[in-house]
C-alpha cells in the first residue's frame, strides 16, 4: 500500500512526467544550491559542436528547474517551447502544479540527442513530499526523462499534457 501510495504521489509530483522510474525513499534532503548540473559524460567522443549543446542544455535545464524549485512560475514557463506558449497561458501551465511537493534539486544524468533539434534529458529529482493522508513528510528521489527541443537556435522544453 505504501508503494501505491508512493507512484499516486508521482502523478501529482511532475505532471509533465513522459518516463519514470518508481521514487526511492532514504535520501535525506539536502541544503545544497538548489540546483546542481552534473556534468555529461558521453558514451563516445563527441565533437566540439556536440559538447557545446550538451553543455547548453544543461544550463537551460538547471535553470527551467531552479525557476520552478523558487516556485517562480512566470520564469519556468518561460523555457517551455514557443508552440506550448501559443496554446497555452501562464495561468494554464500553474494549474499542473499541487502543493504536497517541495523540489530540492536536480541533477542532470544524461542527454540522449534523437537528432540535431531533439534530445531527451534524464535528471534525479530530489523532493519532499508532503503526505495528508498519513501526516508525514517522505524525502524521495526519481529519475525523469524530458523531451526538448532545439527552435531557432535555442533549447525548449516540450511540456507533454
Amino acid at each position: 500500500m505504501y508503494w501505491l501510495c508512493c507512484l499516486g504521489m508521482m502523478l501529482l509530483v511532475y505532471p509533465a512526467m513522459a518516463d519514470t522510474v518508481a521514487p526511492t525513499t532514504g535520501e535525506a534532503a539536502q541544503t545544497a544550491p538548489a540546483t546542481e548540473a552534473v556534468p555529461v559524460a558521453p558514451a563516445a567522443p563527441a565533437t566540439e559542436a556536440v559538447q557545446t549543446q550538451r553543455a547548453v542544455l544543461t544550463q537551460r535545464v538547471a535553470a527551467k528547474w531552479d525557476a520552478l524549485i523558487h516556485k517562480d512560475f512566470s520564469t519556468a514557463y518561460s523555457f517551455t517551447s514557443p508552440g506550448y506558449r501559443k496554446l497555452f497561458s501562464l495561468d494554464t501551465f500553474k494549474s499542473g502544479f499541487g502543493n504536497k511537493v517541495t523540489w530540492r534539486r536536480v541533477e542532470v544524468v544524461d542527454i540522449d540527442f534523437k537528432d540535431n533539434d531533439a534530445a531527451i534529458v534524464g535528471i534525479n529529482l530530489h523532493f519532499v513530499y508532503h503526505s495528508p493522508q498519513v501526516e508525514r513528510v517522505f524525502d524521495l528521489q526519481t529519475y525523469v526523462q524530458e523531451p526538448w527541443v532545439l527552435v531557432d537556435g535555442q533549447w525548449w522544453y516540450v511540456v507533454k499534457n
